[in-house]
């Protein structure tokens, strides 16, 4: 190609964007250094800087120190040549994690669909094999419980948002398709079974507000409570938003958090508390019974499950809401198998309303 002068870096990023898209360039290949580009395109290093830093935001290249850029676009077929998936979650203990490997691969491998199952720490880079695995172009994936793991996936843009599916929470990126159970509506099916048996004083114990979906479980929380009577003041005092940091670190933040409420008399003024978490539910239950709180006589704590299985065997004194996983894969899989077909599905929330049980506790 002749040398052309006087381009800035918009110019460059798009001249090399079409050498991309046209195959010149392909999945993997080396593009021309700074130097390089300033020599092609008569630019400073800097203008020549700018215009791959621009193709990498997009989704086209990566740019690695002492490397240099590779090419990471992908062509999307109208979908992929056979039905490949992976599962990709955390290293978490949860049950519903658990539920999440076990359905998918029950699900998905029984219509015939190759299923890869990775768990990854939370991290803001996934680790190489799981990269390759996203990036394939014959293969779908279905993340759950990975909260920063949507930046430098190398695959262009399109090409990940077309191909993954987050579940189980409301992300805010329009693009990228979420699967989550309506929030009003567990919260509605929580509040109306402690109605049910005289307790109207519920407060809700909650991580610090950091995402969508607790934003929306707190309003419909809120909303409900001041609808059957409480005051908006009384919501804000019931409200507990426990600072909780993850790892080796959780039960001592989870303690600290009980003697926190204990000081304020916290438990004296209500008669049930939402847990949407398990294992905090169960932490705070234990740390009840050591104080003298009995649950579920003075205390009932209800919290979120997956599936049905082995629900009380943990924490017997806990009730649970099942809003299983079955239903956010049930759904995932109508949504992938449409798209195998060729059909485009514009819609990226998918909520479901399923049928919400409260277990009661064996005590």
């Amino acid at each position: 190609m002749s040398q052309v002068t006087g381009f800035k870096s918009s110019q460059v990023a798009s001249e090399l964007r079409g050498r991309i898209v046209s195959g010149e360039y392909s999945l993997g290949s080396r593009l021309p250094t700074c130097k390089a580009l300033t020599s092609l395109y008569g630019v400073s290093l800097v203008t020549a800087y700018k215009a791959l830093a621009q193709l990498e935001s997009e989704g086209y290249i990566t740019l690695k120190k002492h490397v240099g850029s590779t090419v990471s676009f992908i062509q999307d077929a109208p979908h992929p040549r056979c039905k490949s998936l992976n599962l990709i979650t955390s290293q978490s203990d949860q049950p519903i994690t658990q539920d999440f490997l076990n359905g998918g691969q029950r699900l998905f491998g029984t219509d015939g669909w190759e299923v890869k199952v990775f768990r990854v720490l939370e991290a803001e880079r996934l680790p190489d094999d799981v990269l390759l695995a996203v990036n394939s172009p014959d293969a779908y994936s279905l993340f759950f419980n990975l909260h920063t793991i949507f930046k430098n996936t190398l695959a262009s843009q399109e090409h990940f948002y077309e191909r993954a599916i987050y579940l189980g929470e409301y992300l805010p990126d329009m693009r990228l398709t979420n699967i989550t159970c309506d929030e009003s509506a567990t919260v509605h099916a929580v509040l109306e079974h402690f109605r049910a048996r005289g307790r109207t004083r519920t407060a809700i114990f909650q991580y610090h507000l950091d995402n969508m979906t607790e934003a929306q479980r707190i309003t419909a929380w809120c909303g409900e409570m001041m609808a059957h009577g409480a005051s908006l003041q009384w919501c804000n005092d019931h409200l507990f938003l426990c600072d909780i940091q993850w790892g080796d670190q959780r039960t001592k933040w989870m303690r600290e958090s009980f003697f926190q409420l204990l000081e304020r008399n916290f438990f004296a003024e209500i008669d049930s508390l939402f847990v949407p978490i398990p294992k905090h539910a169960q932490v705070l239950t234990e740390l009840c019974r050591k104080n003298g709180i009995a649950i579920p006589r003075d205390l009932a704590i209800v919290t979120l499950m997956g599936d049905d299985a082995n629900l009380n065997q943990s924490s017997p004194a806990l009730s649970y809401v099942d809003n299983a996983m079955r239903h956010h894969l049930k759904l995932a899989f109508q949504v992938l198998e449409s798209r195998l077909q060729g059909q485009r599905t514009p819609q990226r929330l998918f909520t479901f309303h399923p049928e919400l049980h409260v277990r009661e506790s064996s005590l």
